[in-house]
């Protein structure tokens, strides 16, 4: 079974419901199967079936996607950028949601002791 994985520097919790919206979100059908989330999705304009999973590691947590069903006709080379594909839209989410999305300090804030920078 071809696949690609990554390690995320994230909680497991954190993966899995990054997953799960990411799919949510594209209206992708899946199934929860073992310790996987299998998925038929369409990337790239093509349907494939995928079988999505995240594992604590000791320095992360390692996504992996691998590809059950490729479309047919798909190059080795499309199948690698399929796969890569989905990997990024999980990781790309959890940036956006862990790392974008939080409160940071302004540039221009008022220091506490109330003078101007």
């Amino acid at each position: 079974m071809e696949n690609v994985k990554r390690i995320l520097p994230y909680v497991r919790r954190y993966v899995l419901m990054a997953i799960y919206d990411v799919l949510d979100e594209e209206s992708i059908s899946y199934h929860k199967k073992e310790d996987a989330i299998v998925a038929r999705a369409k990337v790239y304009g093509n349907i494939s079936v995928f079988s999505i999973s995240a594992e604590e590691k000791e320095v992360g947590t390692e996504l992996k996607v691998a590809l059950l069903q490729p479309c047919g006709g798909l190059s080795e080379q499309g199948k690698e950028r399929t796969m890569a594909a989905m990997s990024d839209q999980i990781v790309q989410y959890l940036e956006n949601e862990l790392l974008m999305n939080r409160p940071v300090e302004r540039l221009n804030h008022e220091p506490e002791n109330g003078s101007v920078r």
